[in-house]
This record gives structure tokens, C-alpha cells and sequence, in this order.
């Protein structure tokens, strides 16, 4: 059950990052990056949980901490939905989703891999850092007038 709901919380993650990547730009795919955005932090609690037992504490603290930024992204999704697009503070909360589950998507390549731990976190760390600097230029470009 554990490695369906994983499958789950990848396919649907890479619908919220594809419909995502859409929607920073304009509503059109909103509902569905917002949707499969809750599907996929859904189906990782429900993975979290089915596994629960059988996690260590630190495994537990990790898990846990990543349900949590799941739900912090859901709540800035669901504050941008209200918000004009492209707006500077929609590009912000929908581009913030868009970088985590971007960021998620390398890690756990990179980990896969067998990569050591410290090339897991860098990897993680230039992903993020380099999300930042794209966010930062989608917002300067929703200021610029067309």
C-alpha cells in the first residue's frame, strides 16, 4: 500500500508542478494545480501515516516536518486563488509551491541515485537558492507594464 501511495503523491505532484507552472502565468490551469496540490499532500500524509510505526524518531520529525510544509503550501495556494494574476504576491505563493515541488523532485532523483547525504542537501540547497533568483525575476517582469 505504502509504494501505491507513493506512486500517488508523484503523479500528482507532477501535475501540480506542470498545471503550476501554467498558472503563474495566468488562472487557466488554476483549479487543477490547486487540486492535485491537495491530492498530493494528501497522499503523502497518507503515506506518512500507513508508515508510521515502523519510522524511527528522526525519520518521524523529518516526515512530519514535510507534511507541514505540505500543508504551508497548501495555505499559499489557497491564499492566491484569490489574488490577481500575475500579481507580485500571487507569483510569490504560487512560485513558492512551484520551487518546493521542483526542489522535492531533484532530492529524491539525487537520492535515488545513491548520492551522499551532503550532495543531497546541496543539491537541495543551489535548487532553492536558484528558485529564488526565478522568483524574484517573474515578479520584477509582473511589474513591467505590456
Amino acid at each position: 500500500m505504502h509504494a501505491v501511495l507513493i506512486a500517488l503523491h508523484a503523479l500528482t505532484g507532477t501535475v501540480a508542478l506542470l498545471a503550476g507552472c501554467v498558472a503563474h502565468r495566468r488562472r487557466a490551469y488554476f483549479e487543477v494545480y490547486l487540486w492535485s496540490l491537495v491530492a498530493t499532500v494528501a497522499f503523502l500524509a497518507a503515506a506518512v501515516a500507513e508508515e508510521w510505526s515502523r519510522l524511527d524518531a528522526v525519520s518521524r520529525a523529518l516526515f512530519a516536518a514535510f507534511v507541514v510544509l505540505g500543508l504551508v503550501m497548501l495555505w499559499l495556494a489557497c491564499t492566491a486563488r484569490r489574488l490577481p494574476a500575475p500579481s507580485p504576491r500571487y507569483v510569490d505563493r504560487v512560485g513558492f509551491t512551484l520551487v518546493a515541488l521542483f526542489d522535492a523532485f531533484i532530492v529524491i532523483t539525487v537520492l535515488n541515485l545513491g548520492a551522499p547525504v551532503a550532495l543531497v542537501v546541496a543539491s537541495g540547497v543551489v535548487v532553492a537558492v536558484a528558485g529564488h533568483f526565478a522568483l524574484r525575476a517573474a515578479k520584477a517582469e509582473t511589474l513591467v507594464p505590456r
